[in-house]
């Protein structure tokens, strides 16, 4: 388990009543700094968020974790503001936000409350600070915000506005004493897990690239799906309202839900008379910005500050191919928008860490993000097993009304969910170990009879939307290869004492998923329409399910005889959502089917990839959610597939194999402990050319298919760090 963060000193603090829901209090405390010579650390817990200012600079952008770290517990950020000292008199203010509800990403403790401590320079959240309840943060008018993630719209009464505080010589003694509520461990707030996420970055406010005004609104455009606060400077008589909200404010459902509409925030703002400038301390995601302004305001400037989890963007994918080029560059900033407290499903309608989607992601981490990213990887993985009821492990957490899905829990514990996709990139033993024993408790929750497993219905029963699933047999898939992966983790970790039941219990669902096999393909009799519900046998002779039939593959239990098939069934039935398309065509490459994967990704994200977004969508069919996380497979799949790339931790051996049989350029970065291995492949004019440059100090060993008299073989170049051309024939 992750380090607590101890508070020996610090009181939980707030104003009077801390009940209040979205409540907005500002924190502030002058104090003396000697001299500047020494490192100097604060410590700070909060429920909900904080934004830090030290001497009028901001030090700290959205602080705070969402609850919960540990049932009861939290998080507490641990942050060095060495730099925004000086010597003499400093003047500290924190403004927090308590917003006292929950959603699928937050767990409400009950209370507001801040807990800060700086030993350095002897200072403590206590009686002797001061405190503002904002008399101009306020509710909203209208419409309010759906149930599904916490927090409010912004509301903000510029004419009952006090900002004094920012002037370091107002005296503030005459603001109100805080009130203290309790030590650190205290109920509700328990104890805080320290930090280990990257801090949220942030930029500068800066300028709309381009801005259409007129009829009392402007229309700002961003240069991409991206999380932002917006800004703006205006001039007004006084009593006027200005209202901003995204074009992703209004969302709709996913398939079986597409007549529901939900809200995201927004923000409500009531202009004093004058000089008006007002950033809404509330991150939105969005393309556009649509500002609603009376004709009666003068606009002085617009603008907004784009923020997102500290990692960055280093890897890249392009080819010959624009609709290649276009998708990848969708699905990098379709991840990119839906990372931030946790992995999220989508940032405009849920922002829930379904574990699903999250197994979908991480494979895409390892090739495009610095290494930071993978620290929010370990803490899905924590939460996953932390926050689990009994031996059920529930697939969104951290949130409010989690519920077990159980295909995707046995997904992310399979050999191509996230722990073992975590594990490839970082050979970290320890959270195998951490997660060996919870894994499996759960799979013994699993019953059997003489037919092989009973389908887990204490959960709710999802394995994917939209018709003719068949269920049966994607649970017995995505088991089994639960199985396999916790057999790995045996042998990674030495813990045998489970070797027994698990070869067992492997060794039944292989002989018994037999009788799914029709001697064509592999079903069930059993097909879900979807709302989950049993539908006539007869359907399924006329419409094979093309998931069930492609992890029949990818979890290790298809006959390669059946490979001519299923690839028949994978080109002519298209039932999968992009969820499991990830897994339909990662199929076809495993099968050795990459043209057939390239003609099905093509039809099947064509709408996509044409729209006008810089973000995946959560269906085909454009619906839902226009950035969801789990559309973004295609990702993981050129990079491993067709470039060939595939890094093992364990060994430092990174793996290049590149397929030209489709695309016939390919220009591509992965980096490895934030260090770049780029590839560049063509093939052209009877000659394969390959150029690496390996800037890292892993090992990469450069493959080629080499094909003599039929049989294929391998091709072999072990290549150090440097820069490496190879020139080969095309028969190869």
């Amino acid at each position: 388990m992750r380090a607590f963060s101890e508070f020996l000193n610090a009181k939980w603090i707030w104003a009077k009543e801390n009940d209040r829901k979205n409540d907005w209090v500002i924190f502030v405390r002058d104090f003396n700094v000697n001299k500047l010579d020494e490192k100097v650390e604060v410590k700070i817990a909060v429920d909900s968020k904080y934004y830090l200012y030290i001497n009028g600079e901001i030090a700290v952008f959205e602080g705070g974790l969402n609850r919960e770290s540990l049932p009861g517990c939290g998080y507490a950020d641990e942050t060095d503001v060495t730099r925004f000292l000086k010597t003499g008199k400093n003047r500290i203010v924190l403004k927090c936000w308590y917003w006292g509800n929950e959603g699928r990403n937050n767990v409400d403790s009950g209370k507001a409350g801040l807990l800060f401590e700086c030993p350095k320079l002897g200072f403590y959240s206590d009686k002797s600070w001061k405190c503002l309840r904002d008399p101009a943060s306020q509710a909203t008018e209208g419409e309010q915000p759906s149930y599904l993630y916490g927090g409010y719209n912004i509301g903000y009464d510029a004419r009952k506005e006090d900002i004094r505080y920012w002037n370091a010589e107002f005296d503030i003694s005459n603001y109100e004493n805080v009130q203290e509520y309790g030590r650190y461990g205290d109920a509700p707030w328990g104890k805080c897990i320290k930090r280990y996420t990257s801090p949220i970055e942030f930029s500068p406010v800066q300028e709309y690239p381009s801005v259409v005004k007129g009829n009392g609104e402007a229309v700002c455009n961003l240069p991409y799906a991206m999380q932002f606060t917006p800004y703006f400077k205006v001039i007004a008589k006084g009593g006027e309202k200005i209202d901003i909200r995204s074009d992703r404010y209004y969302v709709n459902g996913g398939p079986g839900d597409e007549n529901s509409s939900y809200r995201g925030h927004r923000v409500e703002y009531i202009c004093k008379a004058g000089s008006n400038e007002f950033e809404a301390l509330n991150w939105i995601v969005g393309e556009k910005v649509f500002y609603s302004i009376p004709n009666s305001v003068k606009i002085i400037r617009l603008g907004y500050r784009e923020s997102n989890y500290g990692c960055a963007i280093l890897g890249h994918f392009f080819c010959e191919d624009a609709f290649v080029n276009r998708l990848v560059g969708k699905c990098i900033r379709t991840l990119r928008v839906c990372m931030r407290d946790n992995f999220m499903d989508c940032p405009d309608r849920e922002r829930g860490q379904w574990i699903g989607d999250v197994s979908v992601q991480v494979p895409q981490v390892s090739y495009v993000l610095d290494k930071r990213a993978m620290f929010l990887v370990e803490k899905s993985i924590r939460d996953f097993v932390n926050l689990r009821t009994g031996d059920s492990l529930r697939g969104n957490i951290p949130g409010s009304g989690s519920i077990e899905l159980p295909t995707q829990s046995l997904n992310a514990l399979s050999m191509t969910g996230m722990v073992r996709e975590y594990f490839r990139q970082t050979a970290d033993v320890e959270i195998l170990k951490f997660v060996f024993e919870p894994m499996v408790a759960y799979l013994k929750l699993w019953e059997t009879n003489e037919l092989g497993i009973v389908p887990r219905k204490a959960g709710d029963w999802w394995v994917d939307h939209l018709l003719n699933k068949d269920s049966v047999v994607l649970e017995y898939e995505w088991y089994y290869s639960a199985l396999r992966f916790a057999a790995f983790c045996a042998e990674k970790t030495g813990i045998h004492k489970h070797d027994n039941w698990l070869r067992e219990r492997t060794e039944l669902i292989k002989k018994h998923f037999a009788r799914f096999d029709t001697g064509n393909y592999y079903a069930s009799g059993r097909v879900f329409d979807n709302n989950d519900h049993f539908k006539d046998k007869d359907r399924l002779q006329v419409v094979p399910d093309d998931r069930a039939n492609a992890m029949a593959v990818v979890a290790g239990l298809a006959d390669p005889d059946r490979y001519e098939n299923i690839k028949n069934i994978l080109m002519s039935v298209f039932n999968a959502t992009p969820y499991m398309e990830y897994y339909v065509l990662k199929a076809l490459f495993e099968m050795e089917y990459p043209q057939e994967a390239f003609y099905r990704m093509r039809q099947r994200y064509m709408k996509l990839v044409q729209n006008e977004n810089t973000t995946l969508w959560e269906d085909f069919d454009i619906l839902g959610t226009k950035n969801h996380a789990w559309s973004g497979g295609p990702l993981t799949l050129m990079f491993r597939y067709v470039a060939g790339m595939e890094y093992d931790a364990e060994k430092n051996i990174l793996t290049i194999m590149p397929d030209l049989r489709v695309l016939h350029h390919i220009d591509c970065a992965m980096p490895i402990n934030d260090r770049l291995v780029t590839l560049e492949a063509d093939i052209c004019a009877g000659e394969i050319s390959v150029k690496l440059c390996n800037a890292s100090n892993v090992c990469v060993r450069l493959l080629f298919y080499e094909k003599k008299s039929g049989v294929s073989s391998k091709k072999q170049f072990t290549c150090g760090e440097g820069i490496f051309e190879i020139h080969l024939p095309s028969s190869l």
